[in-house]
């Protein structure tokens, strides 16, 4: 008789599957309808130089509106990049989706509340983005 071996009984196609998509698209639609109940904007600084080439603020320009997110506070420590250590994180945002251009130039705006992005990571599965956040007074 035979021996069977692990995962024997799965198709390999199977397997891939599974491996590669861990977040059914079902629990994003819930997450969105009960964990990402808020509404955020993001808005990207628009700059201008002077005619001694100094750069300054000249406004907030929007680039993606009604992104459904969840706002909490950050739960401390400190967050690393290769070039900085940021240690005054207030606030972490969760957004529904996968935003790979967001940086440190923009800003993120919830409940008429905007916050300063210091870092944005997205997660392998593609569904969500984490925002760690400074609250701008």
């Amino acid at each position: 008789m035979p021996k069977a071996t692990p995962g024997s009984f799965l198709p390999v196609s199977a397997k891939i599957n599974m491996a590669s998509r861990l977040v059914h698209p079902r629990m994003m639609e819930r997450l969105e309808r009960d964990f990402f109940a808020q509404s955020c904007t993001i808005e990207e600084a628009t700059t201008t130089r002077n005619v001694l080439g100094e750069v300054s603020l000249s406004g907030w320009e929007t680039k993606y509106t009604a992104v459904p997110c969840h706002l909490a506070a950050a739960g401390g420590g400190e967050r690393r990049t290769n070039q900085q250590v940021y240690l005054e994180a207030t606030h972490t945002i969760a957004l529904a989706g996968q935003y790979t251009d967001l940086n440190e130039q923009m800003r993120a705006v919830v409940d008429e509340q905007a916050y300063e992005i210091l870092l944005a990571e997205t997660d392998s599965e593609g569904a969500m983005t984490r925002l760690t956040c400074r609250i701008i007074r």
